[in-house]
Parts: structure tokens; sequence; C-alpha cells
């Protein structure tokens, strides 16, 4: 699946991987909040020590930065998108795929967000990278 990035994203993705050093998969921009998706076993470096990359990055953009790290297989990126996934499902139907989680009843406010905010910006990661029509939270 081709992403097409606008100008922002490209100078938003061509900045981060200059100062981290790290190879962007995917950039997602929403709002105040910029999602980076690094590749496989790059997150720490991504980060670096204390937070500081992501420090350095956020304060160079004016922007908040979330770090999440690639995996070609569906389950392992919703774990690494959503941690306190307990439980993840591929529901494949006719035409789409559909990831089900489970998460414990103290988590669901937090994975949902306020306005159901969090949800709306995990489910278009996966649909951009995985092809994921829809994601549930159980």
């Amino acid at each position: 699946m081709t992403r097409v990035f606008n100008m922002e994203a490209i100078r938003l993705l061509n900045l981060f991987e200059n100062m981290t050093n790290v190879h962007v998969k995917d950039c997602y921009i929403n709002g105040e909040d910029v999602y980076f998706i690094v590749e496989e076993g790059k997150i720490g470096l991504a980060i670096g020590k204390g937070g500081s990359s992501i420090k350095k990055v956020e304060k160079t953009i004016d922007k908040n930065v979330k770090v999440f790290e690639y995996s070609s297989n569906p389950v392992e990126f919703v774990k690494n998108l959503i941690p306190q996934a307990k439980e993840v499902s591929v529901i494949n139907n006719t035409n789409s795929v559909e990831i089900e989680i489970r998460v414990d009843r103290s988590d669901k406010g937090f994975v949902i967000g306020r306005g159901g905010e969090k949800i709306k910006v995990y489910k278009e990661i996966l649909k951009r990278i995985h092809n994921i029509s829809d994601l549930r939270v159980k």
C-alpha cells in the first residue's frame, strides 16, 4: 500500500530521521500530535536515553511526538501501538480485516481516549500500515 505524504509530513519525517538517525516507516499528523512509526528494533534509538531524542524533536517542531515500533505482523504491531492490549484477535472478513483487542477495564478509557480521540488515531495508523479496516476494544 502506497502512502502519500503532504509537505508538512515530509518535512517532519526528514527532520525526525536527521535528528534521530532512525528510518521512519510512516508519519501521521493529528493536530498538535505527530506519530512516527519507526523500523523494527530501532525504537530505543529513536526515543534516546531518557527520552532525549524525542524531547529534542518536540522542542524543534513544537508538537507532541509519539513513536511506535513497526512490525510486519499485525498482532505484534497492535501490541506495539497499544501496550495495554492483553489479547489481540484478527478477524478476516470477505473484504476487510478487523482487529479486536481486550484490555483491562481500568485501561479502557485510557486506550479509547477522551471523546474517542486515541482510538481514531490507532484506527488510522492501522489502516495506513496494515490496511486494517476497524479496531474494536472489548
